[in-house]
């Protein structure tokens, strides 16, 4: 997967995207993958730093502006654009050390490009928001990092080759201040692991010290080039998704193959459990099989699943089903909760857009479950989710060649097309028009099995 559908970049030039990427381990290289996918899709984009750049960053890309002054050269940004479909936006080289470095622009002049970005053409503004001294991890100083205030996307970079490295000096970049994220002391050993990776990244002294108010975090597991960097950025990855942030897992340096490998992030469980069960003559959701109601199996299954969240929508039968359920959503801190449609007749769609809208804005994909499968197998739910983080917006069962619409596993980006659907439909419309852009499960039928008629829940009594 590409960078930019994995960050859901908009690419709008009257709304420009405003990333800013701060952290270490490979921050240059993930704004030029990043750039070079904006260009291929014929869109404009600028690119700057609010820190320092290396020389070698700058010095042979025919698209670097150099300019002077309080004054932003908008002609030269606009010809470069019209030349190259992008623009590194830089100052004059100052001597550093060694060598050479080249001073970005403020963080001011950033806001002030975004505000021109419709009349440039600009879809996107990629932002170099903190320097790292090329070591795979930080934890930002009292002054930094200088993030633009219209930064739309934050992208907190560490490269997995931190993981296991002692924190110390050379080691990491600014060792004391990552011991302070961390709540170590300044003088025990430490190595750093995936847990400690993932924190500091999500931590608001860390990855996401100076987000501006609406700015989205994103974790960039940069570096996992092999098999145990990949382990370890799954282990970072799983804890930034318990916390409520998305990750990304990838190689950004590598020009060999697509730059994501996973996407993580946290995942919810909708419950449809609100219709009147008039063909099967009572309440489906609270029809016992196998001893228990079937909206207590279905919630059962759900809790097994890798989704965070877990929302229940009643409507018909409300009070029964949220009885049934409350031996969970009793619990403090519990992460299920009932959501009731009172729109429930006008069909099943209503009650899934109710239960998409109850989910918070870090939920990056929805599971949309039926209330009356009761032999669904975890791993199916286990194995959409894997779909979903390998890359594709939806994931559904198939049967003998033949796309099922229940359950199915929907990317937040589709969230838009599931609030249009009406009547009694739910996501099978939106699957249809997706079928050649979505992941398949094959399984058996019968594990589909569902419940409306008497017949049907005699049928699954005798097998539960």
């Amino acid at each position: 997967m590409n960078l930019v559908s994995a960050l859901r970049l908009r690419l709008d030039p009257v709304a420009p995207d405003v990333v800013s990427l701060v952290g270490g381990g490979g921050k240059t290289s993930a704004m030029r993958r990043l750039a070079a996918e904006v260009v291929a899709q014929n869109k404009r984009v600028i690119c700057t730093a609010t820190t320092r750049l290396a020389s070698y960053e700058v010095e042979g890309s025919a698209w670097a502006v150099e300019f002077t002054g309080a004054q932003l050269p908008f002609d030269a940004i606009a010809a470069a654009l019209d030349r190259h479909g992008q623009c590194l936006l830089v100052s004059p080289h100052v001597i550093e050390g060694e060598g050479r470095k080249y001073p970005g622009v403020s963080a001011a002049q950033v806001d002030a490009l975004a505000a021109q970005a419709a009349e440039l053409g600009a879809a996107a503004l990629i932002v170099e928001a903190d320097g790292s001294r090329m070591l795979p991890a930080k934890a930002p100083a009292e002054y930094e990092p200088p993030v633009p205030s219209s930064t739309t996307l934050l992208v907190a970079v560490a490269g997995m080759d931190a993981v296991g490295r002692q924190i110390e000096e050379d080691r990491v970049h600014r060792p004391a201040q990552i011991r302070r994220v961390l709540g170590l002391t300044a003088t025990e050993p430490a190595r750093l692991t995936p847990e400690m990776v993932a924190r500091l990244l999500a931590h608001p002294q860390g990855g996401g010290k100076n987000r501006p108010p609406g700015a989205e975090l994103v974790a960039l597991l940069n570096k996992a080039e092999n098999a145990p960097a990949r382990a370890c950025a799954r282990l970072a990855a799983r804890r930034l998704a318990a916390d409520g942030h998305p990750a990304l897992i990838a190689s950004a340096g590598r020009m060999d193959g697509p730059p994501v490998h996973e996407r993580w992030g946290p995942l919810a469980a909708v419950i449809l459990a609100a219709g009147e069960g008039s063909r099967l003559g009572g309440p489906k959701q609270v029809a016992e099989v196998g001893g228990e109601p079937l909206v207590v199996r279905a919630l059962r299954l759900a809790l097994q699943s890798d989704a965070e969240e877990i929302v229940v929508v009643t409507g018909a039968h409300a009070q029964q089903t949220a009885q049934a359920l409350t031996p969970w959503t009793a619990q403090p801190a519990s992460r299920v909760r009932v959501v009731h449609n009172a729109a429930w007749a006008s069909g099943q769609a209503s009650s899934m857009q109710a239960g998409l809208a109850a989910l918070g804005p870090a939920t990056q994909a929805a599971l949309l479950l039926p209330v009356d499968q009761p032999f669904l197998p975890v791993s199916l739910l286990r194995r959409l989710a894997s779909l979903w983080r390998a890359g594709w917006p939806i994931a559904a069962p198939r049967v003998d060649g033949e796309l099922r619409g229940a359950p199915a596993l929907f990317d937040r980006a589709l969230w838009p097309e599931l609030h249009a659907v009406r009547g009694d439909r739910g996501g099978r419309d939106v699957l249809r028009s997706r079928r050649y852009a979505m992941g398949a499960v094959n399984v058996d039928g019968d594990l589909l099995a569902d419940i409306d008629a008497p017949d049907d829940l005699a049928a699954v009594r005798g097998r539960a």
